[in-house]
């Protein structure tokens, strides 16, 4: 900031202002100076590092323990990356199996899980190449009961005198009117006479 720029100002306030300024400029200058002394400590620490890393990488090299503790660990993380592989697959397979089910419903989660692994086991049989999944469903499922529920399924339903007492309460009942009493007691005598106690 110039004093120039200030202008609009007089003298005095520009002396203010301009040693505000001075003073906010040194603090500023101050911060970056510990900041850049806080840097160059963190890069030697990190130089320091490095280099017994190296030393460290150098002695290693030697050491049969640390080839086998390196080998030990090459073979965990294959198998994790190998199950970590077919966890994805089966995911996706799923994903698939689950889709030619459609609108299909079964009786329980159970029923559900094992035609899912029945397919994915008959998938992986060379018997069956050149079969979809789709396929393998059809002919897992064709003519068999009890897999899928039916959506032609009995209700029960409530008897009249059931489903009235079901929707009017003994509080619905007080705050009924006379001529709401009468139909009452006209379609249902048995409730009426329960709560015109």
């Amino acid at each position: 900031m110039k004093r120039e720029n200030l202008d609009f100002l007089e003298a005095e306030q520009i002396d203010k202002v301009m040693a505000l300024y001075g003073k906010a400029m040194a603090k500023k200058d101050s911060e970056i100076d510990t900041l850049k002394s806080e840097k160059k400590g963190l890069e030697d620490r990190v130089e320091t590092y490095e280099t017994k890393i190296k030393e460290f990488d150098e002695k290693a090299k030697d050491n049969a323990e640390w080839k086998t503790k390196y080998e030990e660990l090459q073979t965990s993380i294959s198998e994790q990356e190998a199950k970590q592989k077919a966890k994805e697959e089966d995911d996706i397979l799923t994903k698939n199996i689950t889709s030619i089910f459609g609108d299909k419903k079964f009786v329980n989660d159970f029923t559900k899980n094992a035609i899912m692994n029945e397919i994915k086991t008959a998938l992986k049989d060379s018997a069956n190449m050149g079969k979809s999944a789709k396929d393998l469903f059809e002919e897992i499922t064709n003519g068999k009961d009890g897999i899928f529920e039916n959506p032609n399924q009995i209700v029960d339903m409530p008897s009249a005198d059931e489903s009235m007492e079901n929707t009017v309460s003994k509080e619905d009942f007080d705050k009924m009117g006379y001529k709401q009493r009468i139909e009452l007691k006209a379609s249902n005598p048995e409730l009426f006479n329960k709560y015109n106690k």
